[in-house]
C-alpha cells in the first residue's frame, strides 16, 4: 500500500498553494488533441491548393502534415477519411480536382 505524503509539513503554505494552482492551469498543455471533421475539410481544402504538381499518393500525408504544423493528434485520421473528404468536396463543387483522380 502506498502512503500520500503530505507536503504541507515539508513546503510553506504560500509556495505549496502556488504549485497547485500552476499545475491545475497547465494540465491540459501537453495534451494534444484530435482534429474534428471541420479541422480535417480545411486540411484538405488548403492541402488540395498546394498539391499541384505532386503524385496523389503523396496527398493524405500533405494534409496529415498539415494538420500535425496544426497542432494536432493524428493518430486516427485514416487516409480513406481524407480520400473521402477530398471526393465529397471534389463532387460539391467546392475545389477543383487538382489530382485528377475522381470520376464521375
Amino acid at each position: 500500500m502506498i502512503e500520500e505524503i503530505d507536503y504541507s509539513e515539508y513546503l510553506p503554505e504560500d509556495l505549496l498553494q502556488e504549485i497547485m494552482e500552476y499545475e491545475e492551469e497547465n494540465k491540459r498543455r501537453g495534451k494534444r488533441v484530435f482534429p474534428s471533421s471541420r479541422n480535417i475539410v480545411e486540411a484538405v481544402k488548403e492541402a488540395a491548393l498546394m498539391a499541384r504538381g505532386i503524385h496523389p499518393d503523396e496527398f493524405p500525408d500533405l494534409v496529415l502534415k498539415i494538420l500535425k504544423e496544426q497542432g494536432f493528434d493524428t493518430r486516427y485520421v485514416t487516409v480513406k477519411g481524407i480520400w473521402r473528404v477530398y471526393e465529397n468536396l471534389v463532387r460539391r463543387g467546392i475545389i477543383p480536382d487538382t489530382l485528377r483522380v475522381v470520376t464521375w
